[in-house]
This record gives structure tokens, sequence and C-alpha cells, in this order.
């Protein structure tokens, strides 16, 4: 019994051990670890989740709110096209994705549903725009993008967001935020547990207090509105989330 139990605990140990490793191989190794975070986005993201892209779809990007001359800052693997193919009123699309290799999957997306108006990416820092002109954007999208912005430059970008934006200009956004430690602690505890393995794994992101971020931009733009929702999806550590509107 002895040996056998040596064996488990070894085992375990051995088992705990590689995946440390992991995790520093990973941390320490960004074109590594950005590869690896595309492929496993792209397998995630599941454009036939009808709740979900009813969520970005409907709510969020519908086509009375989006038009003109669209920046989505964080395009990831594409998804939003699936929400953007069929809305005429764009006449065309800047996306901003730091990490190049979801480049191939964002196009192959825009392929895929036979995107109509002219599709642009570029791996530029969204908190420093230089490429694009002031007053030049009528909608910018933002989706699971401010997570893995790390303080300070959360501010940063919704400040140049706003630069970029027309007089009128929207930026419509939805993100999955920290839990509210009274409303939900024990979530919240966790959130701040997992956080370090989180941040590695998902490539920056992180559980953060998007509304704090929100809030201070009031006196920056002339309307800010969001609302705390709960997204339909079976990661607890997810659910909580914030959509809104930034207005110029």
């Amino acid at each position: 019994m002895g040996s056998i139990i040596k064996f488990i605990f070894g085992s375990f140990a051995l088992f705990i051990a590689f995946i440390a490793i992991g995790l520093g191989y990973l941390k320490t190794d960004d074109t590594v670890r950005q590869k690896l975070f595309a492929t496993v986005l792209n397998k995630c993201s599941n454009e036939n989740d009808t709740t979900v892209m009813n969520l970005r779809c409907n709510e969020v990007l519908s086509h009375s709110r989006i038009h003109g001359n669209v920046l989505e800052i964080g395009t990831g693997t594409g998804i939003n096209f699936a929400c953007l193919h069929n809305n005429t009123r764009i006449i065309d699309y800047t996306g901003i994705e730091p990490n190049y290799h979801m480049h191939s999957y964002a196009n192959a997306a825009a392929d895929r549903w036979n995107i109509p108006f002219k599709v642009r990416l570029s791996t530029n820092s969204a908190t420093n725009m230089t490429d694009i002109e002031s007053n030049s954007i009528d909608t910018i999208i933002m989706t699971f993008v401010l997570c893995s912005i790390p303080d300070p430059l959360p501010k940063q970008l919704l400040i140049e967001a706003h630069r970029v934006l027309r007089s009128g200009g929207e930026l419509h956004l939805l993100e999955h935020v920290l839990s509210d430690p009274n409303v939900k602690p024990i979530t919240n505890s966790f959130q701040k547990l997992i956080e370090p393995i989180w941040t590695i794994v998902g490539d920056g992101c992180r559980f953060i207090p998007t509304g704090n971020y929100l809030d201070e931009m009031k006196t920056v733009y002339s309307k800010v509105n969001y609302e705390n929702i709960e997204i339909p999806v079976p990661l607890f550590l997810i659910k909580d989330a914030i959509k809104g509107v930034l207005i110029k």
C-alpha cells in the first residue's frame, strides 16, 4: 500500500512540475504563447453558439449601431465578422490586433463571410494609433479586449479612441469583468487566486473592474452608458460582464 501511495504522489508531483515548467516557458516566450493562444481561441470561437452570438450581434453590434468607417480594437480571430458581414452601412473596416498569429484566422473569417467592405488589419498598438487620423472613425468596436491591457493603459486606450472618433462617434464594448466582491465574494476570490496562471494562459487576460475605467471617461466623452450583465457561458469565472457605449 505504501508503494502505491508513493507512486500516486510521485506521479502527481511530476504532473505539477510539468505544468509549472510549461507555464514558465509560456510566460517567457511571447511567440509561442501568442501562437498557442491564437490557435486555442480559434478552436473555442463558436459562431454557431446562438445564445452568445445573439448577445454580440443583436445587443452590442446591431446594424443600427455600427456604421461608416469602423475600427475594431482587438479583432482576434474575426468572430465579429459574423455580425458585420451583411451590414450595408459599413464603408470600411480597420482591425487592430497586436497578435499577428490571429490575422490568418481573421482573414479566413472575412473570406468565409464574404465581407463586402474593405478590411485592413494592423498590429499597431491601440494606445497610440499614429496611423489613424483624428476625427476619422464613425464607430469603434471592442469585445473582450480591455482585460488583456495592463494598467494604466486601459485609460490611455479609451482616451486614444476618443481622439480618432468623429464628433458623435460611438465606441461599443462588451467586456468580462472582475466580479463584485460584495455580490459574488467566492467568484471574486477565485478570480484573484487563479489570475497569475490565467494571465499566462490567456496571453495577458486578467479580471479587472472595467466599470472604474468607464466612469473615469465621463469627463472625456459626452456620454458614457453601461450596464452589468451575465454572459450565457458555462464557465463561472467569465460570466460577469459589462456592455456599453461611449459617445464622443
